[in-house]
């Protein structure tokens, strides 16, 4: 390389433009007069040359050969592109090598950082498809460097260092150039090789006859080396001894020399601050951990970058801030090392520095919840970067870049910022590709929707409306999110995965229509094994949307043909609950009792588990059908009717009972224990009406009476049973609404049930206690319209008068705001009480006058 020694006007030492002597413009002039003379006469041969014939592909390979040859690597490939080759693979790579060279020696004359890139990927995939089939013969070792170099240049280290050995291994003479390149993408490869590198570079050093400048360089990588590898020691004698020697560097390398001395103190503050980190960590566990041995251990580190920022050249000064950040990171200066990030982030022109800088910025703000800023600071990254091809992977490659902006907007879902994730997602196009914004956007919906569930459960464990209607909302647009995501994968391996997302959210959200277009063409593309999942959520939506037939279809196909499919209990179940919308009891028994009798399962799954709750809840909404029909029969057919559900009641009792014992204190158990005791209830009443028939004998009837205080006193343990053990959860803590619900009504059937049994003095009791814990509610107004029944029963006509003015009273202390509950908790709405009472009041008056006409 060329040296000057020109001192600068200033008198520091730099490059300083010489005088220009009279003669020189001449000179230009005439130089340029040439040129534009040999462009015209070749421009007229190939005139005349592609006039005459067509061209000869060989011809024009040849003098593109030639022209490389000279040095003319523009105009070699320029002349390459326009060969139209069929077959021949030889003058095909030929052809292929030319172009690409072509576009490397662009992107060496070009100054743009953006431009040199923008070429270098051009060149890359044709240097990819021509080694992949072999170089031309004799460019083989050329053909390596040029595909090192632009793995290097292009940030892909992993690919740059097999080719770079590749290329020195075949032409030694390549060492001084490559191997300090080599050297580089072994320190900044995915899996970091700082043995590898140090190997390297020692290599490199080895050579006596590098100049300053290249000895330099190769010590600079030597001492990140070091430090990489924790020999912290070496590193400061390595730098002590490079610092020794500035001057001379400087006096025989004038162009590189203003920035030696603050390289040197940069890399030696480099290895300090990796030790630093190594032994105090990256940054503080606890907001209020005691740093102070960090601050003091890098005070003389921070003096030295502080000394760059003053005389470093701009690239040098970026590092060196970079550094400074990540080194008051590790002191638990967040706020000082945010400014250093954000002065590296607007640095000019926008490079690799500035997009380390800025993505560092990112991360530090999503661990400090950040959001707004890190919403301004991500939008101004992807503003500034534009598109991939705007990248520089000096630092980071796009790849590296994407995954820890992804990982960054984890972390704010994970702080709850979920109106930020979503603007963040928005704003990643087009350095993102637009699906995988999407996706993020979709993904921050649903971790958003989730988290409304859970914040809207109350310790019972309900959901309230308002919070269910947000969750559904937040899980639809999430659905949609990642549906339009599926419609750009289309023709990529991710959109059957983006599909399922989409279905997935639609279901969460109950938007079953939805989810139900999405499932026809998952089911048409997705492979074999996967088809299960597909074939249930198709039911399920189905079955959600009142069509039992097509769920049954989608159902019983997914059992049929994936017998092995552990899915097929889910399926299973879902077509129980077809089969039970239609009516049909014996084929919903039949898949639940097929899943309760597989050998694969065992009562602590979830599907044995819900196949017994769902058996039992059938058997008994059959049995209550039936109970149902036969009240609006004829006496003789209400007789044959309730007689033929016994057998299905029988059968509920045992299931109910045993999904209770097993699985409590589960809702649905809770719910199966009060179901079990209404069975009882009902299974009293055909002895009960069978015991009054006239032509029954004594002995007879007698046991059917036994049957009934037998059911009934059943019954009464169930409802108590499951009173008292609410009860006892309701002093631990609110219960849900259906708790509440269910603790309401055994009360009430408790009361109802010995009244049944006539024990009116314990049922009088049983009624009143619900009248004084629902006072001015009401179920207050069923308990006192108990009381009245069992008190006329039991002859107090005058207690039963008494309490129907108290009901009068009652009701109207009810307030207006429980309108809605009437109908919820008792037989009648507001009105109807009000008729009721109204009624049952005039038989008194009508009593009183006749007694004072008396």
């Amino acid at each position: 390389m060329p040296k000057n020694k020109n001192p600068k006007r200033d008198g520091s030492e730099g490059v300083a433009a010489a005088p220009h002597r009279p003669y020189d413009r001449v000179t230009m002039a005439l130089m340029l007069t040439a040129a534009a003379a040999a462009v015209v006469g070749l421009g007229a041969i190939f005139s005349a040359w592609w006039g005459v014939a067509p061209p000869d592909p060989n011809e024009t390979l040849e003098i593109a050969s030639r022209q490389y040859v000279e040095g003319n690597l523009v105009l070699a490939g320029e002349l390459a592109q326009t060969v139209q080759i069929a077959d021949a693979k030889e003058l095909q790579a030929q052809r292929d090598f030319l172009m690409a060279v072509g576009y490397v020696a662009r992107a060496n004359e070009s100054e743009l950082p953006r431009a040199k890139r923008q070429w270098l990927a051009r060149a890359l995939p044709i240097l990819e498809r021509v080694a992949s089939s072999g170089f031309p013969l004799g460019r083989e070792v050329e053909g390596n460097r040029y595909l090192g170099e632009a793995y290097y240049r292009l940030g892909e280290f992993d690919k740059a260092v097999g080719v770079l050995k590749q290329a020195i291994d075949r032409d030694p003479t390549l060492r001084r150039s490559l191997l300090p390149m080599l050297a580089m993408s072994q320190l900044n490869s995915t899996q970091p090789s700082a043995g590898l590198a140090l190997s390297t570079i020692d290599l490199y050093l080895a050579d006596q006859t590098q100049g300053e400048a290249a000895r330099h360089e190769g010590e600079l990588i030597r001492l990140d080396a070091l430090g990489q590898l924790g020999r912290y020691e070496d590193a400061e004698e390595l730098a002590h001894a490079m610092l020794k020697r500035p001057i001379v560097i400087r006096s025989q390398s004038v162009v590189h020399a203003p920035d030696y001395a603050e390289q040197i103190k940069l890399a030696r503050g480099v290895a300090r601050i990796r030790r630093s980190i190594q032994r105090y960590g990256r940054e503080p566990s606890e907001t209020r951990e005691d740093r102070s041995a960090v601050i003091s251990e890098l005070a003389d580190t921070m003096a030295d970058l502080e000394d760059v920022f003053r005389e470093g050249l701009p690239d040098t000064v970026a590092r060196a801030q970079l550094w400074a950040a990540r080194a008051l990171i590790c002191q638990g200066l967040f706020d000082q090392a945010l400014i250093q990030m954000t002065a590296v982030r607007q640095q000019r022109p926008f490079g690799a520095e500035a997009i380390i800088g800025g993505l560092e910025e990112v991360e530090l703000l999503a661990k400090l919840n950040r959001g707004v800023e890190m919403l301004q600071t991500l939008r101004f990254l992807i503003r500034e970067i534009g598109d991939p091809n705007g990248f520089d992977p000096g630092l980071v490659s796009l790849k590296d870049f994407r995954r820890r902006i992804i990982v960054a907007l984890e972390t704010v879902r994970l702080h709850g910022d979920y109106e930020a994730a979503i603007d963040m997602s928005r704003t990643l196009t087009p350095v993102f590709i637009p699906s995988e914004a999407l996706m993020q956007e979709g993904m921050a919906y649903q971790d958003w929707a989730l988290r409304t569930l859970e914040e809207g459960t109350t310790n019972g464990g309900d959901v309230s409306p308002t919070a269910s209607k947000l969750a559904r909302q937040r899980f639809r647009a999430a659905g949609d999110a990642f549906a339009r995501a599926a419609e750009l994968d289309f023709d990529t391996e991710r959109y059957l995965q983006t599909q399922w997302s989409a279905i997935d959210a639609y279901q969460q959200g109950r938007h079953f229509e939805r989810s139900i277009r999405l499932l026809r063409p998952y089911l048409r593309y997705e492979e074999r094994r996967r088809q299960p999942r597909g074939l249930v959520a198709f039911g399920r939506a189905l079955l959600a949307d009142n069509k039992a037939a097509e769920a049954i279809e989608s159902l019983e196909t997914c059992v049929a043909e994936y017998e092995r499919d552990p899915l097929r209990y889910d399926a299973r179940l879902l077509l129980a609950m077809a089969y039970g919308e239609q009516g049909n009891l014996p084929m919903a028994r039949q898949y639940l009792i097929d899943n309760l009798q597989d050998g694969e399962l065992t009562p602590q799954s979830p599907a044995w588990r819900d196949s017994l709750f769902t058996l039992a809840e059938l058997l008994y909404q059959k049995a209550y059908e039936n109970h149902l029909k036969a009240e609006h029969a004829d006496p003789a057919e209400r007789m044959e009717l309730l007689k033929n559900n016994q057998a299905i009641l029988v059968a509920a009792i045992r299931r109910l009972d045993e999904a209770a014992e097993r699985y409590w204190p589960l809702r649905r158990a809770e719910s199966a224990a009060y179901l079990a005791a209404r069975s009882h209830v009902l299974a009293a009443e055909w002895p009960r009406l069978e015991s009054k028939m006239p032509d029954i004998l004594d002995a007879a009837r007698r046991s059917l009476r036994n049957r009934v205080n037998t059911e009934l006193e059943l019954a009464l343990d169930g409802f108590r049973n499951l009173k008292d053990k609410l009860l006892i959860r309701e002093d631990e803590r609110t219960l849900a609404d259906d708790s509440t619900a269910m603790l309401r009504n055994c009360f009430l059937s408790e009361a109802d049930t010995l009244k049944e049994l006539e024990q009116y003095e314990e049922a009088a009791t049983a009624y009143r206690t619900v009248a004084l814990r629902y006072m001015n509610e009401p179920p207050a107004l069923e308990a006192i319209l108990g009381q009245i029944s069992c008190a006329r029963a039991l002859g107090r006509s005058h207690e039963a008068d008494l309490m129907i003015r108290q009901a009068e009273v009652v009701l109207q202390r009810i307030p207006r705001s429980f309108n809605d509950q009437f109908a919820k908790t008792t037989r009648y709405d507001r009105q109807g009480w009000e008729q009721l009472i109204a009624w049952m009041k005039s038989g008194i008056q009508t009593t009183d006058g006749i007694t004072n006409q008396t």
